[in-house]
């Protein structure tokens, strides 16, 4: 290894962390998804600090410099900007902010929900990314005249928040709280300004620092923070401070936390330097406040206690508010007892309100009378006062020789609290008399056997639009899923009858609030699953399985966790819980989940160029330097690892490759030093899978792979090593004559094809285990400049897949040029195809683009939706089993190579999708893209996903053939 040392080591990056009490333990903060502390002093990469690999890169020459803590960046206000990873991204909910230095103004607009003024004149310390049509990015644009939250999306980039003031040019500390889409702008510690809720379905937090082609931040930036939560206040101040301090935080359950259950245990993060913490806890401020260890005024609950979490000894009352603080002590002989803030939480409620109800009647009404409309919160305000519109209520006759009823029918069986009742209410109902008087109320669990509840009366309305309900009826715990009331009687004489609203509640006995949440995706595969308990419930049952009729009992547990072990990859889950009381066990609901798709192998996120401390990349993947192959893992130069040419998150691993003196090239890792571990059987686990990009210079070679020294060569065509594009390899593991339970070394080699000796570099990226083997085709993208090399034929017919603006109709036939005809479509589908998903048609037929040297005018295809799940899927059919094809996809690049990806999964393949660089070729170049594939159905399906939300595919047509077709 001294041989590399020498040879590699041109830039030695110290990390080191700063010896401050600003740079304290990332630990403490859950849910950091990102910390920057920008201490490097040189180099090109700002390294995330908080464990989550999302180092930044330094682009354009923004300059180390002296900052409030140690280093910072600055930043020209031109064009310096740092582009960071984006594990871990959160949305809706999270918190983003760093302490500023500036001396520019900048364009401060008036706040709103909507519009595009985020364009001209910003100082962008947080680059808004776009977030397509539905979607938004936040930022942040700061001068010293204000701050202000930008969302960026498809014609959209309001101020969301924006708050005037005068910074000065000094030192200032901006945090952003999101909150349920809503952005709090937190300035030195203090909350200054809540803005308005983004309209937006997601909004997603920033990760480039520094600015964007709408404005450039300009000064200096210090201790850059993501979190995937909202901070509390107090936890904004103690970012901005960078250490706890003296006293306890982040306490459990949160400051003004409501709906908490009553045996709740009270948790908080200690101060360092405390050794033991006293706990007040009570119903009055005024009393926790002041309470002390010489005068406890009753609320002392417990003395120098070395834990970090107290249960109180009692169960809590309902709906009350709780207030609670922790002093912490510091060990002898200095005992210092430092003072805490007082948090506060209410407890649950008694019973909760049922949302899903279905409300019908065998009543005779008009339509602007219907039933739903006493429980769709119609002419209700937040007081809970109803109106006097009489299309906010329900009117109806009874039908002839029947008494009138109205019935409800919740999503399942509840125990039943109480009915609320707000009677008929227009405004001469004292004379009218619609309202109800005299109910019999019945109730079912499957609306066909009925039991009598009780006989009512309802009160009648007061005729005023500060109308509050004045009858609740207790419905004494009955189980039901249907609610009748049947009218007797009214409050007039006129024959008909009317309801304003009514609300019910129940006692929550059924387990509730699962973890993971209901139809979570990518849940890990050790998870525990968790629940709220049911109240009184003395144990759970656990029921669990992959098919909704086939559930079977896991377990019977007296908490509210169950462990249920391996379970498999990309698979879905449904699980139910059965709360089991003394006498008597309540179903609960039916959940699912679905499990990650793969294990991560190697992603090559953790590696860093501190040689020093054994991080670098081929301190892992030992190569040619070690063990006399010709392979070189990591460029000679820093960063060692690859942070251009990566599929995802900011680093592949480069592998060059010569076997003009070696006859082989070869590079070998402990699989212990994985995060995958040695258990390969575990998971449902079936195939390796890598991802390898080549270069168009490689000498072909055979590419292989070994485990254990069992080895797998390459099947698809050496040339592959050439292509420009992230391509799949999976590798079935039940090939290879190994103990999968216990993989001790994993080798990626390529050795020379026969005497053909050569030289060349391939990127690998999101080495995984997968649950399926891959009996897919094979991608290959081909260069297309001119009609010489577009493959394009004028005895084929091409179909394009986009709308041409309503124009012609469907199925004609377009001249493109050069005798080279396209099948218009006006409804996305064809005698042999379909398109789902989002679609657009950028250019209609009269501003058609041209492939450079190519007289055929092509026109412009679909859209992209988001990098989620949102995204067109072509589908092919009428195919013949068996048969192999060829599903040609015309694509013309839009700006420089590396700037507009797209992974295309075949539906033969779907957990490996191939990765197209769109501008591979160039701007203004095309790309031919080939998938040779057998037809295993007669359906083929490809799904193009975006990489970044927004991007569109400038897919001009695409065609299918059987392969040895022209």
């Amino acid at each position: 290894m001294c041989k590399r040392r020498v040879w590699r080591v041109v830039l030695l990056v110290v990390l080191g962390s700063a010896a401050t009490a600003m740079a304290f333990d990332a630990g403490l903060q859950p849910e950091l998804v990102g910390w920057w502390p920008f201490d490097e002093d040189s180099g090109t990469t700002a390294y995330d600090r908080s464990g989550n690999g999302n180092h930044g890169t330094l682009n354009n020459g923004p300059v180390w410099a002296t900052g409030i803590v140690a280093g910072a960046l600055q930043f020209d206000g031109t064009d310096d900007h740092v582009v960071a990873g984006t594990t871990g991204r959160p949305s809706d909910t999270f918190s983003f902010g760093a302490w500023l230095k500036t001396s520019a103004t900048h364009e401060l607009d008036a706040q709103a929900s909507s519009g595009t003024v985020g364009v001209n004149n910003q100082r962008y310390a947080f680059d808004p990314s776009h977030g397509g049509d539905q979607n938004a990015g936040a930022g942040l644009s700061v001068g010293t005249n204000g701050v202000a939250v930008y969302e960026h999306g498809g014609d959209y980039m309001p101020a969301t928040a924006a708050y005037p003031t005068e910074l000065g040019d000094e030192w200032n500390h901006v945090m952003v709280v999101y909150a349920n889409k809503q952005p709090t702008i937190f300035l030195n510690g203090v909350a200054v300004h809540t803005g308005v809720q983004s309209p937006r379905q997601v909004v997603s937090a920033p990760f480039q620092f520094g600015g964007m082609a709408y404005g450039y931040f300009q000064g200096l930036m210090d201790e850059v923070r993501i979190y995937s939560r909202a901070l509390s206040p107090q936890e904004v101040r103690i970012v901005m401070t960078g250490y706890a301090g003296k006293t306890a935080f982040n306490p459990q359950p949160a400051e003004e936390a409501v709906d908490v259950p009553r045996d709740v245990v009270l948790s908080w993060d200690p101060a360092k330097t405390a050794t033991t913490r006293d706990v007040y806890f009570g119903t009055v401020f005024d009393d926790v406040n002041d309470a002390s260890r010489s005068n406890p005024l009753g609320v002392l609950v417990s003395q120098g206690q070395t834990e970090t979490a107290y249960a109180p000894a009692d169960t809590l009352d309902f709906e009350t508010v709780y207030y609670w603080r922790i002093d912490e002590v510091n060990a002898p002989p200095d005992g210092t007892v430092f003072k805490g803030d007082v948090w506060s939480f209410t407890t649950e409620p008694i019973a909760y309100p049922i949302e899903s109800v279905i409300a019908t009647s065998n009543g005779i009404s008009d339509q602007a009378y219907l039933p739903e409309r006493t429980i769709d919160g119609s002419g209700l305000n937040e007081d809970g006062q109803h109106s006097v519109e009489s299309t906010d209520m329900w009117l109806a006759s009874p039908p002839v020789g029947e008494a009138l009823y109205v019935q409800y029918e919740f999503d399942r069986i509840y125990k039943l609290h109480e009915l609320q009742v707000w009677n008929y209410n227009v405004q001469f109902e004292p004379v009218l008399g619609f309202g109800i008087k005299d109910v019999t109320i019945a109730y079912s669990e499957n609306g066909g056997d009925w039991a009598v509840l009780d006989d009512v009366e309802f009160a009648q309305a007061t005729a005023r639009d500060d109308y509050i309900a004045n009858t609740v009826v207790d419905l004494q715990g009955i189980a039901a899923q249907f609610i009748r009331l049947t009218v007797n009687s009214g409050w007039g004489t006129r024959g008909q009858y009317g309801l304003s609203e009514v609300g019910f509640t129940c006692i929550p006995v059924q387990a509730r609030e699962p973890q993971p949440a209901n139809g979570a995706a990518n849940v890990g595969v050790d998870s525990t699953l968790a629940w709220r308990a049911g109240r009184d419930a003395i144990s759970h049952e656990v029921y669990l399985g992959t098919e909704v009729e086939a559930l079977t009992l896991a377990d019977t547990v007296a908490g509210s966790n169950y462990t249920p072990g391996a379970l498999h990859l990309a698979t879905t889950y449904y699980w139910q819980i059965n709360a089991v009381q003394e006498t008597e066990s309540w179903q609960g609901a039916l959940w699912s989940f679905t499990t990650q798709e793969y294990l991560v192998v190697d992603g090559f996120e953790s590696y860093t160029d501190d040689i020093d401390a054994g991080e670098a990349i081929f301190d892992t993947w030992i190569d040619g330097w070690v063990n006399d192959t010709g392979s070189t893992v990591g460029h000679l130069q820093t960063p060692f690892a690859e942070q251009s040419v990566v599929r995802s998150g900011r680093q592949s691993m480069p592998f060059y490759y010569d076997n003009t003196i070696a006859t082989y090239s070869e590079a070998t890792v402990n699989v212990a030093d994985l995060q995958v571990g040695r258990d390969w059987t575990q998971h449902g686990v079936q195939a390796l899978t890598l991802h390898f990009y080549g270069d168009p210079d490689n000498v072909a070679q055979q590419m292989y792979v070994k485990i254990d020294g069992s080895k797998i060569l390459y099947e698809g065509e050496a040339d592959d090593l050439k292509q420009t594009l992230w391509r799949p390899w999976s590798v079935n593991l039940a090939d290879l004559n190994v103990n999968l339970g216990n993989v001790m070394e994993l080798s990626i080699g390529f050795e020379r094809i026969g005497a053909t000796a050569g030289t060349g570099v391939v990127y690998f990226d999101d080495l995984r285990l997968d649950p399926t083997t891959s009996p897919g085709g094979t991608f290959s993208v081909y260069p297309w400049t001119g009609d010489h090399d577009s493959a394009i034929h004028s005895d084929k017919v091409y179909t394009h897949t986009g709308k041409f603006s309503g124009e012609g109709v469907d199925g004609e036939l377009l001249l493109a040029g050069n005798g080279v005809y396209f099948e218009r479509d006006t409804n996305r589908s064809g005698s042999n195809w379909t398109l789902t998903g989002p679609a657009t048609n950028v250019f209609d037929t009269s501003n058609p683009v041209n492939v450079t040297g190519d007289g055929a005018a092509l026109v412009r295809g679909f859209f992209h939706g988001d990098q989620d799940d949102n995204h067109p899927v072509l589908t092919l059919t009428g195919l013949a089993p068996g048969t192999l094809y060829v599903a040609t996809f015309y694509t013309v690049g839009y700006g420089e190579a590396g700037g507009r990806f797209t992974d295309i999964t075949p539906g033969d393949n779907p957990h490996n999708p191939t990765r197209v660089d769109q501008n591979g070729a160039g701007s203004g170049n095309g790309q031919r893209i080939t998938y040779t594939y057998i037809a295993t159905g007669a359906e083929m399906s490809f799904t193009f996903d975006a990489l970044v939300t927004g991007d569109s595919w400038h897919h001009y047509a695409f065609s299918n053939e059987v392969a040895s077709s022209n």
